[in-house]
């Protein structure tokens, strides 16, 4: 901050404090603050005011990039005027307050507006320096709510046992809490994982993000997801996650087959932890192990909603991540019959290279050209982006699965015996006369 002028005393305007005048950056500055907060500070009280006139169904308010904009008693009236202006408005769906301090009495007037809020199901609170006193104002704001589906709280760090547990008790009992965000919480911290952990359990998607997480917590997190039934997509990205820490992850698919996704992205996870997730998903020892691999859930290390992306990756770990993607209404068997598929016949440029299949007895054709059809199709279902492209390439399949049989072994006992053709023709010519 600039050094305040001590030689000329400053006066607040003279509005302000009873009318929630815009206050300007030029008075900021002149009471010692950045020329950069300064400008925030006039921001965001505009911001306020703007969202006091319209009615908008997203509120975002936005500070410092880098830190929390700190508060100053002159904008209590603004907080208040804002939060009283917000309170019952339905139209709000979700809001956002980043890189803005949010001491105790910010709160005191935030959070009964919210509670006020019938249509509120997203809250995301980054970087506001809550502390202790803040965290437990927030868990006494999620007791009382019945309607928030979404919470995340970024770069606010939980470093207290008691009110990790205030927290943990809050996420529990909280009856529509379905997608809890952690980021940058300090939750390398072991015993404060594990109290927060305890109150995820009702919760479908649980993202710890950038959190640094060491080996232990990986098992902690490991463990409780072994017998935790209800979590459905896990994100785990920028922790700084090993080749050993996946492997721990890659025996959560196995014990939770209700898991659908595990987001790896952006941690140092090499080829080698790659290859351990995919066998997971796809180990073509036997067919037991086919069987028993994971059909349901993607753990994954790169951004799968690209498809620019998707498509570098080895062609086999895009042909078991297409089975596994399949919709809810395919079934188990219908995945597994896929990866039966795949095993048998390995890949080989874009299309399956069918040729040793030639010993196969003529009885079993017609179910591995179904296996075949049934597979394409479910490519097809999946990826609805070029359905065309693909449909050429089940027929391709089929083409080059007859072309590339040795289509005269297998049909060589129908054909008739030498010497019966003549004899047939010889019976006839008997008849007619």
């Amino acid at each position: 901050m600039n050094q305040q002028n001590t030689n000329q005393p400053v006066v607040p305007p003279r509005r302000s404090m009873r009318l929630a005048t815009i206050i300007p950056a030029s008075y900021w500055i002149s009471m010692g603050y950045s020329q950069e907060d300064a400008q925030l500070m006039e921001n965001l009280q505009n911001d306020m005011k703007k969202y006091c006139d319209e009615s908008d169904n997203e509120i975002k308010l936005k500070g410092n990039n880098h830190g929390a904009l700190p508060h100053h008693d002159m904008l209590l009236p603004h907080w208040k005027r804002f939060t009283n202006e917000l309170r019952g408005r339905d139209s709000v769906t979700r809001v956002r307050i980043r890189g803005v301090s949010l001491p105790h009495p910010v709160l005191d007037t935030i959070f009964p507006a919210l509670q006020s809020m019938n249509s509120l199901i997203n809250l995301t609170l980054t970087r506001n320096g809550l502390g202790s006193e803040g965290f437990i104002q927030l868990s006494h704001f999620l007791n009382g709510n019945t309607r928030l589906q979404k919470l995340a709280i970024v770069n606010n760090v939980i470093d207290d046992l008691s009110v990790a547990s205030s927290l943990s008790k809050a996420f529990k009992n909280h009856a529509t809490l379905k997608k809890l965000v952690l980021s940058k919480c300090g939750l390398n911290n072991i015993p404060i994982l594990e109290e927060i952990l305890e109150g995820c359990k009702g919760v479908e998607c649980l993202a710890i993000l950038k959190n640094n997480l060491g080996s232990e917590a990986v098992a902690l997190i490991a463990n409780f997801l072994h017998s935790n039934k209800t979590i459905l997509f896990l994100q785990l990205h920028s922790n700084k996650i090993t080749d050993d820490d996946a492997l721990v992850l890659a025996s959560i698919p196995n014990e939770n087959t209700n898991l659908r996704l595990i987001d790896l992205k952006n941690n140092d996870i090499t080829e080698e932890g790659e290859t351990q997730l995919l066998k997971v998903l796809y180990d073509p020892t036997s067919m037991d192990s086919i069987v028993d691999s994971n059909h349901s859930c993607i753990p994954y290390t790169f951004d799968v909603e690209k498809s620019s992306i998707l498509e570098k990756r080895p062609l086999l770990e895009q042909e078991v991540f297409m089975i596994n993607n399949l919709d809810l209404y395919s079934s188990i068997q219908q995945k597994i019959r896929s990866k039966v598929v795949l095993a048998l016949c390995g890949v080989d440029g874009s299309l399956f290279d069918l040729s040793h299949l030639n010993d196969l007895s003529l009885q079993l054709m017609p179910n591995v050209l179904e296996l075949i059809q049934e597979h394409s199709w479910a490519r097809t279902k999946s990826v609805k982006s070029m359905p065309m492209q693909l449909e050429k390439d089940a027929l391709s399949r089929i083409f080059h699965t007859l072309r590339g049989w040795e289509l005269p072994l297998l049909f060589e006992n129908l054909s008739p015996k030498k010497g019966e053709v003549g004899k047939r023709k010889r019976k006839r010519r008997k008849t007619r006369r």
